[in-house]
């Protein structure tokens, strides 16, 4: 029998990081109080992934898959691409954000990047998310929300030219759906 123990310091950074993505950010405490309609709001945490840098590059590609809970979704699945300018921190792209059931919602986003305060390295990322498209109960969805993304400046890994590096957010915003007809 193998018997395995965590550092204490893997336990506080696990700890740090659940309580930040738990945090309902302030702004999501005035414009989406409790369960008001059309109000849309959550937490999520997964990984980031692009390829090796190059020294000179001015750009990069960034792969998303998170998981989490939210109104409205339930438990989901996020998978985003979107292409970051590497001189100025902006970003667009397009999300999915997939509910245990299968129904989705389809967005574009916008976004910008800073460094942020957390201790151990992170970038802050703030972006929009349009909503664009739905499927299931969330066919003709409409509505946007403001993401807040903590993105890990160390990897988590590399291999075969692909850097990981884990990530937690929050979400919050409006969005309005028609059921879809039967």
């Amino acid at each position: 029998m193998t018997t395995r123990t965590r550092s204490p310091i893997y336990l506080s950074i696990a700890a740090t990081i659940m309580m930040a993505a738990l945090a309902v950010p302030a702004a999501a405490q005035t414009s989406c109080p409790q369960f008001a309609p059309g109000c849309f709001r959550g937490v999520f945490q997964g990984q980031d992934a692009h390829d090796t840098l190059a020294p000179d590059a001015t750009s990069v590609v960034i792969r998303t898959t998170a998981t989490g809970v939210g109104t409205r979704l339930g438990r989901f699945s996020l998978n985003r691409e979107i292409t970051g300018n590497l001189l100025d921190f902006s970003a667009a792209g397009s999300a999915d954000w997939v509910a245990a059931d299968g129904d989705s919602i389809h967005t574009t986003v916008v976004g910008q990047a800073e460094p942020s305060d957390l201790p151990g390295g992170f970038l802050k990322v703030t972006e929009t998310h349009t909503i664009t498209d739905g499927t299931g109960r969330f066919t003709e969805a409409q509505g946007s929300f403001t993401v807040e993304l903590f993105h890990k400046l160390e990897a988590s890994s590399v291999a075969g030219g692909v850097e990981t590096h884990d990530i937690f957010g929050s979400f919050h915003g409006t969005l309005t759906f028609r059921a879809a007809r039967r």
